[in-house]
């Protein structure tokens, strides 16, 4: 354990743990319905995917909130907790889609190429396969066999639907174990009983090409390693952010994170940004944060540089 680094204290309660798991059991069901609503009514395979991400997008997100209002600072267990609702998720968007397959009629040809099975949605089905999972996963076998979508006419069946399956589940699954996790290892004053805040401060740093170097340098307190953005180069240089989390009743509870920034050009010239880690939560003396907060946020120095080089 580094002592110059946050480390959570591993603290939860009885409540935080109902909070997140039944939170998150309520809130997986509208969104598995969206989802599956989604997926079953709009005739383009191809968004599939991003269907899936959002579903796994939102639902993370809903595990983050409850972790902060449950104030649970144990990574693993607040992982653990937010994947056995990522899986609940991923099952109940499984009864859902039966449900709705039980209830196909008409289909309806968009073209050649697109069609849309017209179904009702019988609620005592739905329930009947939510409380028995055995009957759901019975059915899935008999599902990849036959296949339930065609893309470009043919029937997707077999291993390669099996695959798209299990990239699903990993998606929904991951994304609400990585996010409830990660909000967990957030810095959070044991003190003051609550969560830092975190503040990106507006004035980028010079581009961090030796990230280690520049860990070596915050670790021994040497501050004035950071250094300005120059305001002569482009909005798309390379250059560097700093992070700050603070918590509001406690001036000691002061962490800096930062992160370098890239820019990529896609086809047509338009850039994307990029960022990656350069260092995660290091403890900062309060001086040393009005220190560098005054040199990455005051906007009389801009003004004073822009008056230097004119």
């Amino acid at each position: 354990m580094n002592p110059l680094y946050y480390q959570p204290s591993g603290r939860f309660t009885v409540v935080g743990i109902i909070l997140l798991l039944l939170g998150g059991l309520v809130a997986a069901v509208p969104l598995a319905f969206a989802y599956t609503y989604g997926v079953w009514y709009i005739p383009f395979i191809y968004l599939n995917f991003f269907f899936t991400v959002i579903f796994g997008g939102l639902l993370g997100w809903v595990l983050r909130k409850l972790v902060v209002a449950g104030k649970l600072r144990n990574p693993a267990l607040a992982g653990l907790l937010g994947a056995l609702v990522g899986v609940w998720g991923w099952y109940v968007q499984w009864c859902v889609y039966i449900t709705l397959l039980a209830g196909a009629g008409e289909v309806e040809e968009f073209g050649s190429r697109f069609s849309v099975a017209h179904t009702a949605f019988e609620f005592e089905a739905f329930l009947y396969y939510l409380t028995n999972p055995g009957e759901v996963l019975s059915i899935l076998p008999a599902l990849a066999e036959n296949g339930t979508w065609t893309l470009f006419k043919v029937t997707v069946s077999g291993v390669f639907l099996y695959l798209i399956w299990l990239v699903e589940f990993v998606i929904i699954v991951g994304f609400s174990w990585l996010l409830t996790r990660n909000k967990a290892k957030e810095p959070f004053s044991e003190m003051a009983g609550q969560w830092a805040e975190k503040v990106t401060l507006p004035r980028p740093a010079a581009h961090f090409a030796d990230t280690t170097a520049t860990t070596a340098a915050l670790e021994a307190a040497d501050w004035n390693h950071l250094q300005l953005h120059p305001t002569d180069l482009s909005d798309t240089a390379p250059h560097g952010r700093l992070h700050f989390y603070r918590a509001p009743a406690d001036p000691d509870c002061c962490y800096l994170s930062l992160e370098n920034v890239t820019f990529e050009l896609d086809k047509d010239g338009k850039a994307s940004e990029k960022t990656a880690d350069v260092l995660e939560y290091l403890r900062v003396p309060p001086q040393a944060f009005q220190e560098l907060n005054a040199r990455f946020s005051a906007v009389q120095e801009v003004q004073q540089e822009q008056q230097a080089s004119s």
